[in-house]
């Protein structure tokens, strides 16, 4: 059908429904700018036992940072972050603003209330992770549940049969698979860090897994800056690669 209207995805169209007869859809050749939609790009930091991979169902979340149209905020997790942390700036070069606006919860179940509420508060139209298919939302909806909440209730988040998550209202783009598939990195350089590197030219700051937990009982502020990193690389990494590199797909493929 799109193809018999010509309806290409990526460009500006006027939409006019009546009652239950077909809406009529008109291209808007005199809009020519493309589309600008809300982008929430998110990390989390969790727990774990030392020598051992995070565990979702005995880990807890103690982080949460992300960033939603260059805008940065942080949600901590009072119950392992052993002080409350104050706004503060990360910015790793000027064209990679982030101003953090720090929200200090009591424990994991309000830090994922506040998550899901800014969610729904911001109604981004795209999330963007860094192999966030394969860990933070799996980790984010077992311990959602483990405080009885539902995530796709909340916030629309599933896993389909190809164990990515979606939603209906929203897009989930994991920049780790861009990555993967275009980025002609080789493997060993397909890590957040080497590709913030590699195509940001910047150097993230680099954190041993071990030290998480004890950073975020003596040095709070240290763990923060670590987190925001990741979700100022996530989001800046799609911004300039992934979305240009999909809305230049909307214009070759139709022709």
């Amino acid at each position: 059908m799109s193809i018999d209207l010509k309806l290409n995805v990526g460009l500006w169209y006027s939409c006019k429904g009546q009652g239950n007869d077909m809406p009529i859809i008109t291209p808007r050749p005199d809009l020519v700018d493309r589309p600008d939609p809300v982008v929430l790009a998110f990390d989390i930091e969790t727990t774990k036992l030392p020598l051992k991979f995070p565990d979702s169902a005995t880990d807890q979340i103690m982080m949460i940072s992300y960033m939603i149209d260059g805008r940065g905020f942080l949600i901590t997790n009072r119950e392992i972050i052993s002080e409350d942390v104050a706004d503060f700036d990360f910015t790793p070069k000027p064209e990679f603003p982030g101003h953090f606006v720090i929200f200090n919860e009591a424990d994991e179940k309000a830090l994922l209330r506040r998550f899901f509420d800014h969610i729904i508060e911001s109604q981004p139209q795209i999330i963007t992770t860094y192999n966030g298919d394969s860990f933070d939302w799996p980790f984010v909806e077992a311990r959602a549940q483990f405080h009885h909440m539902n995530m796709h209730k909340e916030i629309g988040f599933f896993k389909d049969n190809q164990d990515e998550y979606q939603s209906r209202p929203c897009i989930h783009m994991d920049c780790y698979k861009w990555v993967k598939r275009d980025s002609y990195l080789p493997i060993g350089s397909q890590g957040l860090k080497a590709v913030a590197k590699a195509k940001l030219n910047y150097n993230p700051i680099e954190l041993d897994p071990e030290e998480m937990c004890t950073l975020a009982v003596e040095q709070p502020q240290v763990l923060s800056n670590y987190s925001v990193s990741d979700a100022v690389a996530t989001y800046y990494l799609y911004m300039k690669y992934v979305q240009p590199f999909i809305f230049a797909l909307c214009t070759i493929i139709p022709m």
